[in-house]
């Protein structure tokens, strides 16, 4: 199984022409990456690309040892897509691989970017407008089961990814009932759920959440903004450059103290409630060029001038 935006990055990409084979790594951990690196050596060998476009820099690697030897290797083009808040083991090594082992690197956003200290091209992920789209609010929220009289606030991950922070959403929507105690709010986590319901989520719901401690460019920021969604997001990836200016969305700053996040988050939340209304998003997404189709473009004319 790929992620979704993997998948509708190749869809994009093969609809512009490419002849494309998508490569899922199965498997988790060391060992569904070492088996993926002599799959994926097969798979080369049969298929003989031109380019391997590999999504996170651990599959950067494995493509990497995947062709190790050959005289004649596909270039390696690898999408950096999280974030280095410090300058650790991965951060060293990433930026390594970029200067040393990779064909071309891209990021999803000017502060991994700056993070890194490369001159990197910046290509964010695209936004199916078809599939994210407005639908009818009541009609919307009687699809999903939402009930007349709550707000409700969707966090659209697995709770269980540790990465995104669940726990914070739930102490800042605890923080909002304790002191507006009339409010009638629900916090749901929509996940594993297809592209098709979560627009349909995203149109039934007062807000949408997001609590990560990291991020490169969260696509579930791009896809609230394209259903008009009300947004409160902690500072990670570009969300401080896709929401700014925008009525109706908050991008909550960072705080050493979690009691503090809390409360910000918890205000921001209860800033939209108020606000009550839709966002301009989609009209940003169009503004900034982020629909599928475009990016798809941006990404041929890189495969292009790395090969």
């Amino acid at each position: 199984m790929v992620s979704s935006f993997v998948q509708s990055q190749f869809d994009s990409l093969k609809a512009e022409g490419l002849d494309m084979v998508l490569f899922p790594i199965k498997g988790k951990g060391w060992k569904g990456y070492l088996k993926a690196v002599f799959a994926l050596r097969k798979v080369v060998k049969r298929e003989r690309p031109d380019i391997i476009h590999a999504h996170y820099s651990t599959c950067g690697f494995v493509a990497s040892l995947a062709c190790l030897g050959m005289r004649k290797r596909p270039k390696i083009l690898v999408s950096i897509l999280g974030s280095f808040p410090t300058e650790d083991a991965k951060w060293r090594r990433v930026r390594w691989a970029i200067q040393h082992l990779w064909d071309g690197a891209l990021t999803k956003s000017e502060r991994t970017r700056n993070q890194l200290g490369l001159d990197l091209p910046v290509i964010p992920n695209g936004v199916n407008l078809d599939i994210f789209r407005l639908i009818d609010h009541d009609a919307a929220r009687k699809k999903v089961g939402f009930e007349a009289n709550r707000k409700y606030i969707i966090w659209c991950s697995n709770p269980e990814r540790v990465e995104k922070n669940w726990p914070l959403a739930e102490a800042a929507v605890k923080q909002l009932q304790i002191t507006n105690n009339k409010l009638q709010i629900s916090l749901v986590p929509v996940y594993n759920k297809t592209p098709e319901e979560v627009c349909t989520y995203m149109n039934a719901a007062d807000c949408l959440l997001l609590t990560s401690d990291s991020e490169g460019s969260p696509n579930v920021i791009k896809e609230a903004m394209a259903c008009n969604c009300p947004i409160v997001t902690t500072d990670v990836g570009d969300v401080r450059e896709r929401l700014v200016n925008l009525e109706g969305c908050y991008v909550v700053p960072d705080n050493e103290l979690e009691s503090e996040r809390v409360k910000e988050l918890g205000i921001a939340i209860r800033k939209v409630l108020e606000f009550g209304k839709w966002t301009e998003g989609r009209n940003r997404i169009i503004e900034d060029r982020l629909e599928i189709s475009q990016i798809a473009n941006r990404i041929i004319e890189w495969y292009n001038n790395k090969y």
